[in-house]
């Protein structure tokens, strides 16, 4: 799916909603549907995760924003700002929950993970796989999980879902 296919359907559904919560009818039930949980239990099997800053609808927004200053009036200064920022945030989350869930990794990940290695692993595992690092003697993987979503409303006890633009979250995970 491109990116503008993604936002073109972020905005059916935004109006799908609009018109929905204005329309519905009062015994209806909207409601938002996932497999995160689903897809997180499967890559904590046998590991240690520790997760990333979600790439959510909203940040794909603001990435659309930054390419958009950079082709009209930046020159690449946005995104390059955006990703910048996005690995800040996405280090710091990382290094919070090793921080709680294993310390002697915490040691390590703040010792030899850099926001650049981050963001060429992050980069590296839009291609599908997963990528090994060895920091300071410690075997790590570094990929992205992908997320379904739908947006979904029960009226007269029949479902009806809309397919939403997948959502994905960058992770480093050890084996246990």
């Amino acid at each position: 799916m491109k990116i503008s296919d993604s936002f073109a359907s972020v905005a059916i559904v935004s109006i799908m909603a609009l018109t929905s919560a204005v329309s519905m009818p009062s015994d209806a039930d909207a409601y938002h549907k996932t497999n995160k949980s689903e897809r997180r239990t499967n890559l904590e099997n046998g590991w240690v995760v520790f997760y990333s800053k979600e790439i959510s609808h909203a940040e794909m927004l603001k990435i659309a924003a930054a390419i958009t200053a950079d082709a009209t009036v930046s020159g690449g200064g946005a995104t390059t700002a955006y990703f910048g920022n996005f690995a800040s945030e996405s280090l710091s989350n990382l290094l919070s929950e090793a921080k709680s869930k294993s310390p002697q990794t915490f040691q390590v990940l703040k010792s030899n993970l850099t926001q650049s290695k981050l963001l060429s692993s992050i980069r590296g595992s839009f291609n599908g796989r997963e990528l090994g690092l060895n920091l300071a003697g410690l075997d790590i993987r570094v990929g992205r999980e992908t997320y379904n979503r739908a947006e979904c409303v029960k009226v007269f006890k029949r479902e009806r879902c809309s397919p939403t633009p997948n959502t994905y979250q960058p992770y480093v995970r050890i084996k246990k």
